[in-house]
């Protein structure tokens, strides 16, 4: 009997066994332990068992059970949130196979050169182990008691249903394989800017993604395109980290017309459909995913509104700011909750400031438009504190709105701020954003935002207007497109956008400070970013929908 269970018979598996319903997101140890978040299957309710089973990725999609008895254990449902919602456990860092070479090859070239030689991470697949109906039915034959599995029977039930899932295409379970941890890695940064996904309908089905990109319809193209690139190029692979500037959902999909009316329908069960789409197949190579918060993950444009009610923050506001902070992608422990998304973290030796661009905005009117605040205090002195305890380093600010360029009303007349949804709709935040740049002599920072639905990028110098013998402060600002914008109406236009300008405004200290913007280099359409910091150099690449990767564009 065991010969035949160990072959998969279907009619004597009592067990089944299923990937998680998202891919295992890990953080560094913490202690003896690694911190791991995931979601499981919410159809199939709690499972009875996880089971990690020692693994190898050799790059694409060739994965290898190691010769290492897999590890079992019984499963204790959390004491809150179902099946679906967002699971932390850890694992001891001694559970895991010894780390094998680390992916190897510089990336050189944006394009989708095909090269998986120097890639071997071994690691964990996590499995979830569930009892099959039968198994329930079987309680009749022993008396009403359940026929309890142990020992050999039970190590050839697993084995089974291990062989079962194994037998799948590996884009049906590898979003399970947690790579085992590592020691610091010192390769350059390469990182995936993306945001804004237009969540599919109906009629979006696109069979076959996983394999053949080209087959992706076009809510699901963009996602498709990134999963091929960081899976199968050599400069995809390079990249470790993957910024959201906002918008993986949109609560709001319809504009009010048939929105939900139930948080968790709004918010969490688009969070999880974010997570189990294409973005569950990002390789072990993109060892991180991080998210900064905007509109569309409360209501479009979202700013406090007299008559709102709920001190003007109006009725989502609060659901939908504790939805983005329980969907959090940290698996890790993380200083902060609802009321405070914004920190900073740094990665292969680079520096990382998460703005919370939204959520703290302050009523804005005709009598208080120089003075409304985009963020708090609080925040705003955290990122003066980073600056300071960053020097020295490459520097990236990620942000849900676009900090540069202007839009051309606000340049023309300034109380036409009222009209922009981005920093410079409060202007005097923005000033204070420039201006902790300009104080703490923070050349090369790098601004990453979304919102705009149209990816480009500017530069711009910072200087004193009293001082021309002080050198000015060179930074640059790098905008993602949508991964999936299908309205043309919500794209903005290059022609909104005030590039090139100059504009002066007050600094810290009171000094008078000039910001020259640069043009803006265009690069319309659907599509992500890729930027690689390199020999002291920032290499830029785009990719839009039906166009060859861009050649590297260097930020000087």
């Amino acid at each position: 009997m065991s010969a035949a269970i160990r072959r998969g018979s279907a009619a004597m598996l009592l067990i089944g066994a299923e990937a998680p319903g998202h891919r295992v997101e890990r953080a560094p140890p913490e202690g003896a332990r690694v911190p791991l978040l995931t979601a499981l299957r919410p159809e199939r309710g709690w499972p009875q068992w996880l089971l990690w089973v020692p693994m190898s990725w050799r790059g694409g999609w060739d994965y290898e059970r190691l010769p290492r008895p897999w590890t079992l254990e019984r499963f204790v449902a959390p004491g809150v949130g179902q099946p679906g919602s967002p699971w932390r456990g850890s694992l001891a860092v001694e559970d895991f196979p010894p780390p094998a070479v680390r992916p190897s090859g510089n990336g050189e070239g944006g394009g989708d050169e095909s090269d998986e030689v120097g890639i071997d991470m071994s690691g964990l697949l996590m499995v979830a182990l569930y009892l099959e109906p039968r198994a329930m039915a079987m309680e009749g034959v022993h008396q009403g008691v359940m026929h309890e599995l142990r020992d050999e029977e039970l190590h050839a039930q697993i084995e089974g249903a291990l062989d079962q899932l194994l037998d799948l295409p590996p884009h049906r379970w590898a979003h399970g394989f947690v790579p085992s941890p590592q020691e610091g890695d010192d390769r350059d940064v390469c990182l995936v800017l993306a945001a804004c996904q237009y969540p599919p309908g109906l009629l979006d089905v696109s069979p076959g993604w996983e394999l053949d990109a080209s087959a992706a319809g076009p809510a699901l193209a963009s996602l498709a395109r990134l999963h091929r690139f960081t899976r199968s190029t050599a400069l995809g692979r390079s990249c470790s980290l993957m910024l959201i500037a906002g918008d993986q959902i949109y609560a709001d999909k319809s504009g009010g017309l048939a929105d939900s009316r139930s948080g968790l329908e709004r918010y969490a069960r688009g969070y999880g459909e974010f997570k189990a789409g294409p973005v569950r197949l990002l390789p072990p190579t993109v060892a991180r995913v991080v998210h900064a918060p905007d509109d569309h993950e409360i209501v479009d444009n979202w700013e406090p509104t007299p008559g709102a009610g709920e001190g003007g923050n109006g009725p989502w506001f609060d659901v939908a700011r504790q939805a983005a902070w329980d969907h959090r992608w940290d698996a890790g422990s993380r200083v902060g909750g609802p009321g405070l998304l914004w920190h900073h973290f740094d990665w292969r030796g680079a520096a990382f400031f998460i703005t919370d661009s939204r959520c703290e905005r302050e009523l804005r009117r005709v009598a208080n438009w120089t003075t409304a605040r985009l963020w708090s205090t609080a925040q705003r002195d955290a990122f003066d504190e980073w600056l300071a305890q960053s020097a020295g380093r490459p520097r990236f600010v990620l942000s849900g709105s676009l900090p540069l360029p202007r839009r051309r009303v606000t340049a023309e007349h300034a109380a036409s701020c009222l009209r922009s949804d981005a920093w410079d709709g409060y202007p005097h935040s923005l000033h204070e954003l420039l201006g902790a740049v300009w104080r703490h002599r923070a050349s090369g920072l790098v601004f990453l935002s979304g919102d705009e639905h149209r990816s480009g990028w500017v530069s711009a110098e910072i200087s004193a207007v009293d001082d021309a013998a002080q050198a000015p402060i060179r930074i640059h600002s790098v905008h993602s497109s949508a991964l999936y914008a299908p309205w043309p109406f919500a794209i903005t236009a290059a022609e909104e956008l005030a590039a090139p300008e100059v504009f002066e405004f007050d600094g810290p200290d009171g000094r008078r400070l000039r910001c020259a913007v640069s043009g803006w280099t265009d690069r319309p359409g659907d599509g992500f970013a890729v930027l690689r910091l390199r020999g002291g150099a920032l290499e830029l690449w785009f990719d839009r929908a039906g166009q060859p990767p861009d050649e590297a564009e260097v930020l000087a």
